[in-house]
């Protein structure tokens, strides 16, 4: 089966008086990557959720979005001490002809008005919405990942019948090149004896043999079909798969001169260039 490495999932829990809610993105990555937005959490919840993503996915980039709807209180205190030294120094100094002070001149005063925050623990709220935003995402990226399926079999499904085309027209392909190759001989009146002519038509008739690439190219192409009947996760190993593929194709491409045979290599070529780019989107 495949899985996308692009997906979604959110989760909630609730308590009496408080509701944590957890959203989960993901896109592709190399590697596994996790960014955190919104709410600030401890860094020990912080630690949970990478542990719990890194458990469950092998690759992806991975942006957490953490909010509860609880309504922080504030609570104000003033430094009474620091509070009645700033008096005394205004007093004292020449530069100011009066000490009345206002909550406007406070405010920006480091340590005399202090501002305290209540917060609740979300920790224990927070780990079940994870787990189920988790739940969620991994479900989105098992539908993603059968679109992207769906794609891969129709394109390998044209690669295998073009793959046979070619096979069937191989030896025709070669007797065509022969005769190419005697003619243009023949035409520039090249002088060989029958021995050198035979074997100077043999090398340039081995350049041009594209037995070997289509061997290799069912090669690949069986192990790209193996690959479904996995049950984890084969984005990395599709990849260097079709990497080879591409080289093979690309040089039957080039080896090819009969022009609907050449223009068959030519969208096999492009298919695997395809291929190659909804690899890029699996896990």
């Amino acid at each position: 089966m495949f899985y996308s490495m692009t997906g979604y999932g959110n989760g909630s829990a609730t308590s009496r008086d408080l509701e944590v809610l957890c959203e989960i993105k993901s896109v592709n990555n190399r590697f596994i990557e996790i960014t955190f937005r919104g709410y600030s959490l401890p860094n020990e919840f912080e630690e949970y959720i990478k542990a719990q993503l890194k458990k469950q996915f092998l690759r992806g980039s991975f942006e957490v979005k953490v909010n509860d709807n609880f309504q922080s209180e504030h609570t104000y205190e003033i430094d009474h001490k620091s509070l009645q030294n700033l008096k005394d120094s205004l007093h004292s100094s020449k530069d100011f002809q009066g000490s009345d002070l206002r909550l406007s001149d406070l405010k920006d005063i480091p340590g005399l008005l202090v501002v305290k925050t209540s917060k609740k623990d979300i920790s224990t709220l927070g780990k079940k919405a994870l787990n189920l935003a988790i739940k969620n995402l991994f479900e989105s990226r098992a539908i993603e990942g059968t679109k992207i399926e769906k794609i891969v079999s129709s394109k390998l499904s044209f690669l295998s019948k073009a793959h046979l085309k070619l096979t069937r027209s191989a030896p025709s392909l070669l007797q065509h090149r022969l005769r190419s190759i005697k003619k243009k001989l023949l035409q520039k009146n090249i002088n060989l004896r029958k021995e050198d002519l035979f074997n100077e038509i043999s090398t340039l008739a081995l350049k041009h043999d594209i037995a070997e690439e289509l061997e290799r190219i069912s090669f690949h192409m069986v192990s790209l079909q193996k690959l479904f009947k996995l049950k984890t996760a084969h984005g990395k190993k599709m990849d260097f798969i079709l990497q080879e593929l591409f080289r093979e194709v690309n040089t039957l491409s080039v080896k090819i001169e009969k022009p609907d045979l050449k223009d068959l290599a030519l969208t096999m070529k492009l298919k695997v260039e395809e291929l190659r780019e909804q690899a890029q989107n699996l896990e």
